[in-house]
């Protein structure tokens, strides 16, 4: 049975950065499985992020800070048409986190560009072969201090633990063992959850990454992955989580293999990895049956495999909780969407590009004030803009649930999100109608997008038709009788005496539906 519009919608809503009329009408035709399968099987986005920020746009891009990154990140996210992929990339962002943010890396625009393009390359791949290329890639070895790590020296140096720390806690197990359905283990004595590993733990896994630097001395060292420095590697026995003994005298290669393949094959990946997933893709609060589902589509593809991310994605995103729409009215199903996301949504909804070439400059966002109070790679730190456990005080924490995206979700930030999206939908009248201004960061002001609202101007002299199709293209079909009311109200107080009028109604309605609490929360 084929979906309706709106189900195709809500579909291209968690899967994507966001429906448009055409990407509508492909899935409302072939259906989830089939629209899921083709995207799970386009070849890479070309270009890649290092060859639009280091090739095309020259040795150095056109600024030494990220920019160029950000920008390369901006165009795939609008106009790739490999959109799951894209998402992917963006969750994984999330979950493996490097900053431009008081790092070692922070000016360093082909570094992130190269992390961008290993975690394309890995998204649909093997979650064995991406926690190794994270691992080694040079971008993370600088940001969480295991490049250049140095082995011990007794009674003295020790190995750095940072990156040995979070590659467990936030990267693949966890801090508490956990049942294959998210929830924690309890110890049978005290009932108290079970720590997933201790320091001891930790200072072995330390050992693991030491003796790891560039991967060549030439240009092009970020898009290389790091290489073993025997002289630097620890040789002593390294004691790691499960009871796993590293004998003394073991390269690093050897080394790297044991302590990955033991994270790897450790039962928390799956839950844990798994709850995260659908937390950025449908749900902050999946049923246990939803993240044991996932959990075991990871364990076993169906064919044996494990850690295979296209399974992983497909139960993610076809699991009856993501595709029944009987979850809509649950008051705890959904999440609230990230201002990248719904930033992201606006422009591929509207088809947002300069002129040529199409230039995404937008850089300047993480101040929730004036703009989104969220940019791509600029998180605050390791933790992301938020933890997928953050539950904010009042009844999400009460009832034992969580809502992380609150947690960049204030007085401020919601302020200052409106009054941003006001800005980016407001006609100018000097300008063709079927342009929709959306400005940029104050030094560029001058270089602003476009999109195209002819459809929506064309059904400016129609409510009911302008808002079906607003709540089709923003909403997924899902707009309350409350909330439409509104919107019909204030178009119609807009009357309509000249083409500038046109373009209020319209800039209005996309405004007050973008600003709605329905819209800000994704079901």
């Amino acid at each position: 049975m084929r979906p309706s519009k709106s189900d195709a919608a809500r579909l291209l809503t968690q899967a994507t950065f966001g429906p448009t009329i055409a990407s509508i009408d492909e899935v409302h035709a072939k259906g989830a499985t089939q629209w899921l399968n083709e995207q799970l099987a386009l070849p890479l986005h070309n270009p890649s992020h290092w060859q639009y920020v280091y090739v095309d746009k020259g040795p150095k891009g056109d600024s030494r800070y990220v920019n160029s990154t950000m920008e390369s990140f901006w165009l795939q996210a609008v106009r790739g048409n490999d959109q799951l992929r894209q998402r992917m990339v963006f969750a994984l962002t999330e979950i493996f986190v490097v900053s431009t943010v008081n790092s070692a890396v922070d000016i360093q625009e082909d570094a992130h560009a190269s992390y961008l393009d290993m975690l394309s390359r890995n998204a649909f791949g093997n979650f064995r072969t991406l926690i190794e290329e994270v691992s080694l890639h040079p971008t993370m070895g600088q940001y969480l201090s295991s490049f250049n790590n140095e082995k011990e020296v007794p009674g003295g140096r020790q190995p750095d633990e940072n990156y040995a720390r979070e590659i467990m806690q936030l990267f693949t197990i966890g801090l508490w063992q956990l049942n294959n359905d998210g929830s924690r283990k309890l110890d049978p004595v005290t009932g108290k959850p079970i720590s997933t590993y201790t320091q001891a733990d930790i200072k072995g896994m330390a050992r693991v990454f030491t003796g790891w630097s560039w991967g060549a001395t030439t240009a092009d060292a970020y898009n290389l992955l790091m290489q073993p420095v025997a002289e630097l590697h620890s040789t002593s026995e390294k004691a790691i989580l499960n009871g796993v003994l590293i004998p003394a005298n073991t390269n690093a290669r050897d080394s790297l293999r044991i302590a990955l393949d033991t994270l790897f094959n450790h039962p928390n990946v799956g839950p844990f990895i798994g709850s995260q997933l659908i937390k950025r893709f449908v749900t902050s609060n999946p049923t246990p049956g939803y993240v044991s589902r996932v959990a075991a589509a990871f364990n076993n593809n169906g064919s044996g495999v494990r850690g295979d991310m296209k399974a992983v994605i497909r139960a993610v995103l076809l699991d009856d909780e993501a595709r029944n729409n009987n979850r809509i009215t649950d008051p705890y199903f959904g999440k609230l969407r990230e201002p990248i996301i719904r930033y992201a949504n606006l422009m591929r909804a509207f088809d947002v590009k300069t002129y040529a070439p199409i230039v995404y400059r937008i850089w300047n966002l993480e101040d929730g004030a004036f703009s989104l109070g969220q940019n791509p790679l600029r998180a605050p730190s390791v933790f992301n803009w938020y933890q997928p456990t953050y539950a904010p005080p009042g009844m999400v924490l009460s009832t034992n649930r969580t809502a992380p995206e609150f947690k960049i979700t204030h007085e401020t930030t919601v302020t200052g999100y409106t009054n941003y999206i006001v800005n980016q939908v407001a006609l100018q009248t000097e300008r063709s109608r079927t342009e929709m201004s959306v400005y940029l960061d104050q030094v560029h002001i001058d270089e602003y997008l476009a999109g195209n609202v002819s459809a929506e101007l064309a059904l400016a002299d129609q409510p009911d038709a302008l808002i079906d199709r607003l709540n089709l293209l923003l909403m997924a079909g899902q707009i309350q009788p409350w909330l439409r009311d509104i919107v019909k109200q204030a178009i119609n107080n807009i009357p309509i005496t000249d083409n500038r009028a046109r373009d209020d109604r319209v800039a209005t309605a996309v405004s007050l539906i973008m600003a709605s609490p329905q819209y800000l929360v994704q079901k």
